[in-house]
Formats: structure tokens, sequence, C-alpha cells
């Protein structure tokens, strides 16, 4: 039934391996290389500065504030599934916690990024479990649907799909669908060089910024 289902896993692509291949990638350097877009928004980390996520998306969407296909998710998450939720950005119930963390770490999930608040901060950093969250609560959920697992999914003002490549540090999380996944990886390490190149010039003193003045002339304010 639509709205209360859980659809086949798709056959994953790309593979894990090229999904790892962002690993040394930041969100910020990936985000330009999508052409600003298909980024999250007041999206963050729970763990210590520098904690980092890559995986390819396990999507759930849910009713906010129950988490009942969410646990479902947990249950089938695969070696380096990222779970993906979507609960319409509501902070006034957790989704998850500690227990389930600790459930999806031993199943092999690589972390959490819920469109919505979670609890048990403290233990979660501890635990050094990779969760991004919009907000916090003490207020437990609910366990009774609807949702939907492995469907196009809207979290955070950017959409998912299942098996898209999902990428988060201390700057956010960025979605790399997963058809442009080498196109991507080609286009941020070409702007990784950019920057390696202006850091350089700089530090030498040999560093052009001409096209400061050559941009307001063009709008007429110099």
């Amino acid at each position: 039934m639509i709205g209360f289902r859980i659809l086949p896993r798709p056959q994953r692509m790309p593979s894990r391996e090229v999904a790892d291949r962002f690993k040394n990638f930041s969100t910020s350097n990936v985000a330009d290389a999508l052409g600003r877009f298909h980024t999250m928004t007041g999206i963050a980390h729970v763990n210590k500065p520098g904690t980092r996520l890559v995986g390819v998306a396990l999507t759930v969407r849910t009713a906010p504030g129950d988490n009942l296909m969410i646990h479902k998710a947990i249950d089938i998450a695969q070696p380096g599934d990222v779970i993906v939720v979507e609960s319409d950005g509501s902070v006034g119930r957790a989704l998850i916690g500690e227990l389930m963390c600790l459930t999806a770490q031993k199943n092999g999930a690589a972390g959490f990024i819920i469109d919505g608040a979670i609890r048990d901060a403290e233990d979660i950093r501890r635990l050094g479990f990779p969760v991004f969250a919009k907000g916090r609560s003490p207020a437990g959920p609910f366990k009774n649907g609807p949702g939907e697992i492995f469907v196009p999914i809207c979290c955070a003002g950017a959409t998912v799909n299942p098996g898209d490549i999902v990428l988060g540090d201390d700057d956010g999380v960025v979605v790399i669908p997963q058809e442009y996944a080498e196109e991507v990886i080609k286009r941020t390490e070409e702007i990784m060089e950019y920057e390696s190149g202006y850091v350089r010039d700089l530090k030498a003193g040999t560093l052009d910024r001409s096209w400061v003045d050559k941009t307001l002339k063009a709008k007429g304010v110099l």
C-alpha cells in the first residue's frame, strides 16, 4: 500500500568501492562540483569535530515522531549503508537514540542522516557512530507507522534516491546522484587541484586577483 510499504532493494550502483572514493573529499568541494546543488539544509552531526560519513543511501520516509520503519531499516541495513530519513523536519520527538545506533552499527550501517530529532547525544558521541540530524529532543517516538523504505525522499531539502552516495562532514551533508558519481569525482579532483594552486600562488605572492575588478567593471561599479 502506498504510504506503508517496503520496496525491494535496488541494485547497488555505484559500487561500494566508488562510494569509498569520496572519503577524502570535503562536502564543500563536492557541492561545488555539483553546481552548488544537492546539499541538505540545517543538518549537522552530533559527534566530535572532524567526524565524517560516506556511504550509500538506504532511504526511509516516516511519519513525524514515528520510527517503526527506521527500526526495519536497521534490520535490513548492509555494510556501507547510510540510513537517510525523511520526517518533514519535525523535531518534537526523537526518532533514534543510543540503542538504535548500537544496533545499526553492529549490522554494519555507516551512519544515520535524520531530517528530524535524535536523543542520547552524549552517548552517541562516545559511541563514535556518525549521526547527522536537524535537532535533539528527549521525547521518545511512537512505533505505529506509516512509512516507506527504498523510495525517493526529500531530506532537509535535498532529493535522495535509494543508492545515491551521501557524504557528511563538519560543514553538513551533500548528496551525489549515483548516475553521476564518476563525473563528480573527476570534477571534485579538478577543484582540489585548483585550490592547491591558489594556495601555492598566494604563498608565492603571484596570485592574480584581477578578476574582482573586472567583474565589478562589467557590472558598472568601477
